[in-house]
């Protein structure tokens, strides 16, 4: 019996110890000052008493770790990283152990010892946002324009940069980017990359943000962290049709107490675009003529920007901000040589004419900007307020002439006349924005006013006016007032943000020749919504809906007349409302770079370029409409990895269905329904060629196929780059080779056809290019700067419609 009690003992303390020394786990995650993960962290577990090590990882490439069999006691968990000073914090685990976020700093004596070497690009998908790390990588020495057309689920059609076929707004350091298509194009390739520390492509923005917009790029620079000077010189040479160039240059200054910063650029220009269409008119239901045109165009520019940044650090905890960006753009001149011939229905030629158009045009565009940000205790809370100007100034001269013949191109006569027409708008915003810790939470509040007053006069001079046009004055004013309230939360394996904002509208629209006013007044509510759940260590999924609006531009609301011909024209639309868009998605994730996407947008009163024949007057117009609806279903399908120590690769693929309904105005309002299935794909490699990594080279690949611009529907077109650089003299210069659109597949035709309507053109721009640029920097050339855009969101919306 007593041996019995004996096993009986024996066999207790063995099953016990387990439970007497249970083990737990440890996690938590590493950033940097700026809010940015940090990859492969060292992260070590010290005893307290004695500090031996117990435990050791390195963080995944989202800054997460994690240790296991940990356990009960006292610890040091130690953190470190290269050009990064040491982390030591004291934890007491005698459960599973969170240690939440830990804030690595810049060791800033030790940063110049630091020989910062090429890495391959690597991506991380936040919560409604995919994050692509750029900075110190084989992409760093291309123009931001350049990583942007490389970044995954990012489009250039037309020069128009959007994600994902939604409505998209381009911020820098959270700032917003107003400028039309061209200027932003023009302004991000001037825009050094090396400067650039991500991308951030935010396909759900919270109620930070303004309700207008789809999806957001943001795109973050790197932060100054050194005190010195550096200075740069660029040049950039380009061969298309015509060449051109770019020179630029940029000087940074920092000490304890300022930051400045300066840059200005050069760029002459002349473009060149050609664009064949034809019209098919009818007579009833029956064809009569058909028109064949051809146009030439060329443009001229001689576009200077300048940027001035001046940062105080009023102390540890308090910074003031001035900022201005000037684009000034002289005598800018488009020519364009218009050639149609008028076709019988039995194909034979029934008469010609050519029309020479010349336009002159000046613009100034003034943006200024103060900000002030203080830091609120210890626990990261901030509060930043930011007020913004904006003066746009543009004068528009047109003499257009068009000459008459016959069958046999024998002359006719002649019809002319002159327009001289100005834009000028005066910007104001200003807000306000709270943000606090609350434990595992934080919570955001803001508030944000704007103020838009756009005056335009339009005079018409000769001895000949187009039809229904006259001289004109439109004034535009508007008024939103703003305010939000975002709440997220990290709490186990859950993520979630959720958000409301609340726009009020005031606008009012006044064409004195037309004798209309348009007034609006209206509230909306935009609520966001975002949850994610790590299931397993490859597994996570999500949900997620937004709520959006799209105003009207200033110039679609203007209704002046812009002519190509005199059969030809461009028409703005005063009776224009905002568009409401939902959107839900579902999202799976694995392994941490196999993203999957399931998405539903559907959109009403969408604002939509729309081309029009006025058969029984034989006139071709363009406007901008709120059509019926649209909706479109998406799936997609992101990843990337590394394939080899020297290859990298990532690809984007979409699958999506496609539906409009407008009014067909020239087909007796019938509602005409337009959709198509198709598919978007990228494909992009960066190879690292040289045992040094001081030449790369990279070769991206893109395919889009049936696709809906207004109701054009666009055929299938591909487009191959390619580029190769070279680091010069120990990084103090770079080289880049670029060539555009290889195969040059990139131009393909548009056409609508339905009912009473059938016409088309094919656009050819300089798509194919060569370019050759070199970048020197001199002083501290380490040194990172304080550069970015201080431009906010209501310019954006002085983009124009369409040009010619």
């Amino acid at each position: 019996m007593h041996r019995n009690q004996v096993l009986v003992l024996l066999f207790l303390l063995v099953t016990c110890k387990p439970l007497l020394s249970q083990e737990f786990m440890v996690k938590g995650k590493t950033i940097d000052s700026n809010n940015r993960t940090l990859s492969f962290v060292n992260v070590m577990l010290l005893n307290a008493k004695d500090s031996v090590s117990i435990a050791g990882t390195s963080t995944e490439e989202n800054g997460t770790f994690i240790l296991n069999k940990i356990p009960e006691g006292n610890y040091i968990l130690k953190t470190s990283y290269i050009g990064y000073h040491n982390n030591y914090k004291n934890i007491t685990v005698h459960n599973n152990f969170n240690a939440d976020t830990i804030i690595l700093k810049h060791d800033i004596e030790n940063l110049e010892e630091v020989t910062l070497s090429f890495q391959k690009p690597r991506l991380e998908k936040k919560n409604g946002r995919l994050i692509f790390q750029v900075e110190n990588s084989t992409l760093s020495s291309l123009s931001t324009y350049e990583i942007l057309q490389r970044t995954p689920g990012v489009i250039s059609l037309d020069d128009k940069i959007s994600v994902k076929n939604l409505k998209t707004t381009v911020y820098i350091n959270n700032k917003r980017v107003y400028l039309d298509d061209r200027e932003l194009k023009n302004l991000l390739e001037n825009f050094a990359g090396n400067n650039i520390a991500s991308i951030e492509v935010i396909t759900n923005p919270s109620a930070k943000y303004d309700a207008e917009g789809g999806a957001v790029l943001n795109i973050v620079t790197s932060k100054n962290i050194s005190i010195g000077y550096k200075g740069a010189v660029n040049g950039t040479w380009e061969d298309a049709i015509f060449p051109k160039y770019t020179l630029g240059t940029s000087h940074y200054y920092k000490n304890n107490v300022v930051d400045f910063y300066a840059g200005y650029s050069f760029n002459p220009r002349k473009d060149y675009k050609r664009s064949d269409s034809y019209v098919n008119f009818f007579d009833g239901n029956l064809p009569s003529n058909q028109w064949e045109t051809s146009l030439y165009k060329t443009t001229r520019s001689k576009a200077h920007n300048f940027n001035t940044i001046l940062d105080f650090n009023l102390d540890d905890k308090n910074k003031v901000s001035f900022s201005s960006n000037i684009i000034y753009n002289p005598s800018k001149s488009i020519e364009n040589k218009v050639n149609t011939d008028v076709l019988s229905a039995e194909d034979t030629k029934e008469s010609s004419f050519n029309t020479n158009s010349d336009i002159d045009i000046d613009n100034t565009n003034i943006t200024l900007n103060a900000t002030y940000n203080r830091e609120i205790g210890k626990n990261g809370t901030h509060l930043d307020i930011q007020t913004n100007y904006v003066y746009y100034n543009e004068g528009e001269n047109q003499i257009l002439a068009t000459d008459y013949f016959d069958e046999n191109d024998s002359y006719q006569y002649t019809n002319a006349f002159d327009t001289e027409a100005s834009q000028k708008n005066n910007i104001f915003t200003g807000q306000i924005d709270f943000s606090s810790p609350l434990g595992v939470n934080n919570l955001e509040l803001g508030a944000k006013y704007s103020s838009i007053s756009s005056g335009n006069i339009i005079a018409f001079y000769g001895d000949y006016t187009p039809s229904s046009s006259r001289d004109d004055h439109f004034d535009y004013d508007e008024q939103i007032w703003a305010s939000y309230a975002n709440f997220s939360r990290d709490w186990d394996s859950w993520s979630l943000v959720a958000g409301l904002r609340g726009e009020y509208t005031d606008a009012i629209g006044n064409s004195v020749a037309l004798g209309t006013i348009n007034k609006q007044h209206y509230l909306e509510l935009f609520p966001t919504f975002s949850l994610h759940h790590q299931v397993s260590e490859k597994h996570e999924i999500g949900v997620s809906y937004k709520r959006a609006i799209a105003r009207p531009r200033y110039q679609s609301l203007n209704p002046f007349r812009y002519y190509l011909n005199e059969n030809n024209f461009i028409a703005g639309n005063p009776y224009l409302k905002p568009s409401i868009e939902n959107k839900i998605s579902l999202d799976y994730t694995f392994d941490g770079n196999y993203i999957f996407e399931v998405y539903y947008q559907q959109e009403k009163n969408e604002l939509n370029n729309l081309t029009f024949q006025r058969n029984n007057a034989q006139v071709v117009y363009n406007s901008t409409f709120n059509i019926e609806e649209s909706f479109q279903y998406s799936i997609d399908f992101i990843h990337y990895r590394p394939i080899t120590k020297w290859w990298f690769l990532s690809t984007y693929m979409s699958g999506f269905f496609y539906e409009m309904s407008f009014i067909a105005r020239e087909s007796n309002d019938a509602i005409q329904t337009q959709n198509t299935v198709g598919y978007f794909g990228q494909l992009y490699n960066s190879f690292t060629i040289s045992k040094e990594k001081s030449i790369s080279a990279d070769v991206y690949l893109e395919y889009v196929s049936r696709f809906f611009i207004g109701n054009y529907l666009m055929k299938d077109r591909f487009k191959t780059n390619i580029g190769l650089r070279k680091k010069l003299w120990n990084g103090r210069a770079s080289l880049n080779i670029n060539l555009n659109d290889v195969f040059n597949t990139y131009n393909i035709p548009l056409t609508t056809r339905y009912l009473n309507q059938d016409n088309g053109y094919t656009a050819k721009p300089e798509q194919r290019t060569f370019t050759i640029g070199f970048n020197y920097k001199f002083g501290n050339f380490r040194l990172a700067d304080n550069k970015r855009n201080i431009d906010f969101k209501e310019e954006e919306r002085l983009k124009e419609e369409t040009e010619f």
